[in-house]
């Protein structure tokens, strides 16, 4: 490469990079909105095709989001919590959720209203009869409990 082109391309990117920095090393919420906006409007600029240039800066500025969204201490909080859930405990309250289920209206499935209410709290755990009659009635697979 002659210095020639050296020198193109780092003007270039030094001017891309004084206006994009807000987007690719986000710091403030300010930053982490500029960076949302960026990437809604390069969405709808880019095509979707091999070699389409947009593609990259939607990752670069995607990837900066996503860091930021990692650092941040509800959102750490919350993975965490994730994690540290039983799927099992997670599965129930999707069906409980989705179904607009009472807990009475598993009495069939796992028992009494307080069985349900502690097997959400996490001091009883659902038993493979319970798993077993689950899965039969909303027809989902048991691997979804573990």
């Amino acid at each position: 490469m002659n210095t020639a082109t050296a020198i193109k391309l780092e003007t270039s990117f030094l001017s891309f990079f004084e206006i994009a920095h807000r987007a690719i090393e986000i710091k403030t919420e300010e930053d982490y909105k500029f960076a949302i906006d960026l990437i809604e409007h390069l969405m709808t600029k880019a095509e979707d095709r091999d070699g389409e240039p947009l593609l990259r800066m939607i990752d670069m500025v995607a990837d900066a989001i996503d860091k930021y969204e990692h650092s941040l201490e509800s959102v750490i909080s919350y993975i965490q919590e994730v994690e540290n859930t039983d799927p099992g405990v997670s599965t129930l309250r999707v069906l409980i959720d989705q179904h607009k289920l009472s807990y009475s209206d598993l009495k069939e499935e796992i028992g009494s209203k307080s069985l349900v209410s502690q097997i959400l709290s996490g001091s009883k755990n659902l038993t493979r009869t319970h798993i077993a009659n689950l899965t039969k009635r909303f027809s989902i697979s048991p691997e979804l409990f573990f």
